[in-house]
């Protein structure tokens, strides 16, 4: 297995967001989005499981789609007129929505998708490791937040199995009542003793120490000023016009492409060739 950097990584995550979030061109996101989905294919730790993510954040693009369409009546092409009766989302339901919509969607997946390296890559510790001393009591938070959903969803499995295991029917949508309060109690549980085990070992009262420390070898550096130059080349182009927004209104246009952002998302692909997990 590749040594991962968390600094590197963390970098990358960087970098990739300023892409995506900088511009709306949509073009640039499917890169990054691409590029996101092959760094976790390739490198994400075997305990890591990809299909849940996934279908989060399917459910939030398709949210975020019929929001937009319902709620934006802008556009030309109209596909069926809503009764302007119905609060808030009367009106024409035009192509232009629609488009629009999937670009919100758009960019939404990818900017969840390029950070989520960060908890399906790298451990817990490891994402610590990847902030500065002097951000160790955020560093803290951060791993127990990216414990906090994984802890959650065992606990209701480990509950509902043993419920099961007592004569309790399958569990059923309304009988999440039942299920809801011993999870809320097991995870204030988990939380005293995540506290209690942190003062047992000094938390704050010193510097933190490391199991292991990360080194940064040649493959992370190169990751590191790839990605650095990658979100610079996308803040000039940015600056300098080269980047301009994109929005299917009006009428929909074709996305224009500039060299300097296409060049930022080639160098976001660099872990693809330097980083490897067996």
């Amino acid at each position: 297995m590749t040594s991962i950097n968390p600094r590197a990584l963390a970098a990358w995550s960087a970098a990739a967001l300023v892409v995506v979030l900088t511009s709306t061109n949509p073009v640039y996101r499917v890169l990054v989005l691409l590029l996101a989905l092959n760094i976790l294919m390739t490198l994400r730790r075997p305990d890591a499981a990809l299909r849940p993510l996934f279908i989060a954040v399917a459910v939030a693009s398709a949210l975020a789609v019929v929001f937009n369409v319902l709620l934006s009546h802008t556009g030309v092409h109209t596909l069926v007129e809503l009764p302007g009766q119905l609060p808030g989302i009367g009106g024409p339901i035009t192509v232009e929505a629609v488009i629009y919509g999937i670009g919100v969607a758009l960019g939404l997946a990818t900017a969840v998708l390029a950070v989520a390296p960060l908890s399906r890559v790298l451990h817990p510790h490891d994402l610590i490791d990847a902030f500065p001393r002097s951000l160790q009591r955020t560093a803290a938070l951060t791993g127990a937040a990216v414990n906090l959903v994984p802890a959650v969803a065992r606990n209701a499995v480990a509950i509902s199995e043993a419920q099961r295991m007592r004569g309790r029917g399958r569990t059923r949508l309304r009988d999440w009542h039942a299920v809801a309060a011993p999870i809320v109690i097991s995870a204030l549980d988990d939380s005293l003793q995540l506290a209690e085990a942190m003062e047992a070992r000094g938390f704050g009262a010193a510097p933190r120490s490391r199991y292991a420390v990360s080194r940064r070898d040649l493959a992370s550096t190169l990751v590191i000023a790839c990605s650095v130059a990658a979100a610079v080349l996308t803040v000039v182009a940015r600056l300098t016009g080269g980047l301009p927004d994109w929005y299917p209104f009006p009428v929909t246009t074709l996305p224009e492409l500039s060299l300097l952002p296409v060049i930022a998302c080639v160098l976001l692909a660099v872990p693809l060739l330097t980083w490897r997990r067996s």
